[in-house]
C-alpha cells in the first residue's frame, strides 16, 4: 500500500536538516522550498531574509527588483515596504545578518530598528551611531564621517567593538594621520578597506600603527588610470594590495552568498606574496569577473 502524499519518509529531524542545508546552500531555491509543505515553509523560511539588499545602483540578485521579490515597477516600492513591514519581528530579528540599504529612508529606519542579529552591513545612514552601535556588527562598510555626523569619529566606540573588517567610503577629503589613527584601537580588526585615493598618503603609517591588520586594500574602478604608484614601504609591506573592483554591490553579494569576495581574494593573494607563488612586489588585483554573480 502506498503512503498518503505529504507523509514524511524520514525522520522529522533528519527532513529538518536536509533542507535547512539546501536552503542555506541555494538560497534561490527557498520560495519553491517553501511551497512543499508547511512544515518546510516553517523550517527554511528564515533564509529567505538572511541577505537583504535594498539597492537599485544596480538592482542586484537580492535586489529590490529581483529575489526575493518581485517589483519590476518603482511604484511597487510601496509592496514592498508593506510585505517587509508586515513580517513577523522575531522573524526579521533572527534570520537576517546581511542587510544593505542604499537610502536611509522610512524602510531603512524600520530594518536598523528590527534586524537586531546584522552582522554585516552596507550603507551610511548619517547620524545613526546609536542604531548601528546596537547590532552585532562583524562587517561594516560604511562612511564613518556620515555615520557620526555631525560628532568627531570615534573609533573606540563599540558600533567597532566586534568589527573584523572595515570598509571606508570617503571621497574626495583631506587625510590626515590623526584624524585615522584611532583604527588602531578598533579591537578586532584585521581587514581594512578604502576608496579614496589619498589615504595612500597615511597607508605606511597605519599598517605599521595596526600590526594586527591581515589585509588592507585600496579598491577602485578598473577603467581609472593609470594605477597608481605607491611608496617603497607599502610595496614591501605584503598585507598591502590594490583591487580593481567594478561590480561592487555584486561583489558583497558574493561575499554574503558564498564567502568568496574581494576581501578573500585578497587574502589569498597575500599568502601567494608571502610564499613566492607572485612576486613580493606585486601589489595589484585585477577584477575576476567569474567570481561576480550575474
Amino acid at each position: 500500500m502506498s503512503e498518503p502524499v505529504g507523509v514524511p519518509m524520514l525522520p522529522l529531524e533528519l527532513e529538518r536538516a536536509i533542507f535547512e542545508v539546501a536552503a542555506y546552500e541555494e538560497p534561490l531555491c527557498v520560495p519553491r522550498l517553501m511551497l512543499v509543505a508547511w512544515r518546510v515553509k516553517k523550517w527554511v523560511e528564515r533564509y529567505l531574509y538572511r541577505i537583504l539588499l535594498f539597492s537599485d545602483d544596480p538592482p542586484g540578485l537580492h535586489g529590490i527588483y529581483a529575489y526575493p521579490y518581485n517589483a519590476p515597477e518603482p511604484d511597487d516600492d510601496i509592496l514592498l515596504y508593506t510585505h517587509i513591514t508586515s513580517l513577523p519581528v522575531d522573524l526579521l530579528q533572527s534570520s537576517v545578518r546581511h542587510l544593505c540599504v542604499g537610502e536611509y529612508d522610512e524602510l531603512a529606519q524600520f530594518l536598523l530598528s528590527t534586524c537586531t542579529s546584522v552582522e554585516d552591513f552596507w550603507g551610511s545612514p548619517s547620524g545613526q551611531i546609536d542604531r548601528l552601535a546596537r547590532l552585532p556588527l562583524k562587517r561594516l562598510h560604511c562612511s564613518p564621517l556620515d555615520v557620526f555626523g555631525p560628532k568627531p569619529v570615534d573609533f573606540s566606540h563599540s558600533l567597532f567593538s566586534h568589527v573584523t573588517h572595515l570598509e571606508i567610503f570617503e571621497r574626495h577629503m583631506t587625510v590626515d594621520l590623526p584624524s585615522w589613527s584611532g583604527l588602531a584601537s578598533i579591537p578586532h580588526l584585521t581587514h581594512l578597506a578604502f576608496d579614496e585615493a589619498n589615504f595612500l598618503s597615511i597607508a605606511a603609517d597605519l599598517l605599521r600603527m595596526c600590526a594586527f591588520l591581515h589585509v588592507m586594500i585600496y579598491t577602485r574602478p578598473s577603467e581609472t588610470s593609470p594605477v597608481p604608484v605607491v611608496s617603497e614601504d607599502l610595496r614591501q609591506d605584503s598585507r598591502f594590495v590594490v583591487m580593481l573592483c567594478d561590480e561592487y554591490i555584486k561583489d558583497w553579494q558574493m561575499g554574503a552568498l558564498t564567502g568568496v569576495d574581494f576581501w578573500s581574494r585578497a587574502e589569498d593573494f597575500v599568502g601567494k606574496r608571502r610564499t613566492g607563488q607572485v612576486d613580493r612586489l606585486q601589489y595589484v588585483i585585477e577584477e575576476d569577473a567569474s567570481m561576480c554573480l550575474p
